[in-house]
């Protein structure tokens, strides 16, 4: 299990009170194909020069990031938002690229 998924495993028993490892595993494994959908819809959203899809789609990641315990990931999508916005769509591009590193290390088993 690659070190980010075990600090959300830990901030899944510790802060949310859930000590049943499949349960774990199961919210855990959500969020992780929940967090690669936003990556695919994100960069469209972006494409397409529509501020306000990125900003909900950046909204939702976030909710979703906090509420596992993925504190990265949540700045990145306040960020996000905050440049959606503005319509920055070059500070967007690079928020993507580090949103979609954090997906390859999330997605590392090691």
């Amino acid at each position: 299990m690659s070190i980010v998924k075990k600090r959300i495993s830990t901030y899944i028993r510790d802060t949310l009170g859930i000590d049943d490892s499949e349960t774990v595993n199961d919210l855990l494994r959500e969020y992780c194909v929940t967090f690669q959908e936003y990556l695919v819809k994100i960069p469209e959203y972006l494409e397409s020069s529509s501020s306000d899809r990125l900003y909900q789609a950046a909204h939702s990641l976030k909710g979703c990031a906090g509420n596992i315990g993925h504190g990265q990931v949540h700045e990145l999508c306040l960020q996000l938002e905050d440049v959606a916005r503005t319509k920055n769509f070059v500070a967007a591009r690079s928020l993507i690229g580090q949103l979609q590193s954090i997906a390859k290390e999330l997605g590392n088993d090691e």
